[in-house]
Order: structure tokens, then sequence, then C-alpha cells
């Protein structure tokens, strides 16, 4: 995983005006919340409102202050690549083309709950150092986890293992991911299934 060396500094405003534009932010440090909300728009279909996000957001080496993407719903993907991301709120996004997230850090909790993807979703090479929520998602194509690390604690093996029916190890796969060993349920065969576990967690990292 490399550092982000940023090139320019920008407010989350000014972001969002050049993702408007359908351009992509790379190599930057954005200040305060970047709140996607101004990019949702309204489409008519069969008489329903299909309200979402109809272009690609891609987001590489970059430092967020915050990222909220929280009840957005994507019809295109979604790429963080190599990003700082210092506030994380995704609850119930919804992706319906792919999300993917490379190379990142996670410094603070992560809020996923309720997260649905009808797209696949590759997490690769990221540390979520806070808390990751990950309750009540619903995840219907293929998930692939590759050398990911969950520092700060997570529920996502609970989550995965009490709602996915048996797809964990199939559609969901892991290589190389490293969790606290109070986050891998008992039953599962953690060293098949490409879980390994941490000598380091945050013992206060926890979330009820």
């Amino acid at each position: 995983m490399s550092s982000v060396i940023v090139s320019r500094i920008i407010s989350s405003a000014q972001a969002i005006e050049r993702l408007i534009a359908g351009e992509s932010l790379r190599d930057t440090w954005i200040t305060g919340l970047l709140d996607l909300n101004p990019l949702v728009v309204s489409r008519w279909i069969c008489g329903e409102d299909l309200r979402g996000i109809y272009r690609p957001i891609v987001i590489q080496r970059c430092i967020l202050d915050g990222l909220n993407v929280e009840g957005r719903t994507f019809y295109e993907g979604v790429e963080l690549v190599n990003c700082r991301i210092t506030v994380a709120r995704f609850k119930q996004a919804y992706f319906y083309s792919s999300l993917l997230i490379e190379d990142c850090v996670f410094q603070e909790s992560f809020e996923g709950q309720g997260i649905q993807s009808d797209g696949p979703i590759a997490i690769r090479n990221t540390v979520f150092s806070g808390y990751a929520n990950f309750s009540g998602i619903n995840l219907r194509n293929k998930v692939s986890l590759r050398d990911v690390s969950f520092p700060g604690g997570t529920n996502l093996l609970h989550e995965l293992t009490d709602g996915s029916r048996g797809q964990l190890g199939r559609k969901i796969t892991l290589d190389g991911c490293r969790f606290c060993v109070a986050d891998v349920p008992a039953e599962l065969e953690a060293a098949r299934l490409g879980i390994a576990p941490l000598s380091e967690c945050d013992p206060g990292g926890a979330e009820g």
C-alpha cells in the first residue's frame, strides 16, 4: 500500500463541481465532508422515479476528510483506489453496477449498515482502522476480499455467516484477510476460507 502524495487541496464543494462535470478526482486532498447527494437525479422509467447517481465515480490517490454516500443508489461503477478516508458513511448505499475499493485506509469507524449490491464488490489491500459495521447487508452478486485487515473490529463475518445462506467461500471469497479473533465465528474453518488472526486489535473498537 503506497502513501498518498497530493498535488492540490480543494473543498468538498469544488470536488462536487468536478464530479458533476464528469471528471474523476485524483491526487487531491478534499477538505470537509464529500456528500454525493448533489449528483442524485430523477429518471422516470415505467412511471417509477428511479432516483440515483447515473455516472461513474472514480476517486484515486486522494485524502478525504469524509465521504458520505449514505442512502445513495449508484447505477454506474464506483472506484476508490489508494485513498485515505477519515469519515466513511455508507449506510443503505445501493450498488447496481460495481464497487471497487483498493489500497485504501479507513481511519475511523466505517458505517456500512444495510449496504446492498446487485453488481460485484471487490475490496483489496485495504485497512479498516476503526470498527467496520456491516449489519443488515444484502449482497446479491460476487464479493471478493483480498488482503483486507480489520484491526478496529468488525461484524462482517458474523453477518455473512448468518445471512449468506452458505455462500461464504463460494460466491463470497476471502484471500489473506485478517480479523480480530473475537470477530471470527467459532464454526468457520478460518484457514480454509482465507482468514488469518490479527495479533493486535482495538479492544474498544466493537460497537453494539
